[in-house]
């Protein structure tokens, strides 16, 4: 095996950590099998890998696709997690997934002037991640500070009336 400066070492371990941690979506043990015929760390070949596909889902789907990606497959797998879980993450969730609809609205109304934004796509980027990042929890600050008191004057919230 090569050696590697140590820096790079600390970085070959973390994404052997998390290509552990998802054996399936990162066919670890595939990745293992080259590993040990070639003598270069999975972990390089994952990383290819991933640029690879980004580099293609960009020039197939443009940076659009990407975020739309970013935005939807992470957050729903967590959705799917949490429902069959019976936690209460399903909240941080259905907040989420509320915020993100309103946003993708208000963005298509607003296409034209969301084109005149420089670097949108990087702002929308840090948007979604900050909005459904565990620890800063981003959707329920923009439900609990712009949406809920905007919207809850519209929304009548008591308790349906029983017909007998």
């Amino acid at each position: 095996m090569t050696t590697l400066p140590p820096q790079v070492e600390q970085v070959v371990a973390k994404v052997d950590a998390f290509m552990a941690k998802y054996p399936q979506v990162t066919q670890y043990e595939r990745l293992k099998e080259i590993e040990e015929k070639t003598g270069y760390p999975k972990a390089a070949f994952f990383l290819l890998g991933t640029i690879v596909l980004a580099v293609l889902l960009t020039v197939v789907g443009g940076t659009k696709l990407i975020v739309d990606l970013l935005g939807f497959v992470y957050p729903a797998y967590m959705s799917f997690k949490s429902m069959d879980s019976g936690n209460k993450d399903v909240t941080q969730w259905l907040t989420y997934w509320v915020v993100f609809s309103f946003f993708s609205i208000v963005e298509n109304i607003l296409g034209l002037l969301v084109a005149l934004i420089p670097f949108y796509t990087w702002i929308k980027i840090g948007m979604i991640v900050w909005m459904y990042h565990p620890s800063t929890m981003g959707a329920k600050t923009v439900y609990e500070q712009g949406l809920r008191p905007l919207l809850m004057p519209y929304i009548d919230v008591s308790e349906p009336k029983k017909t007998e």
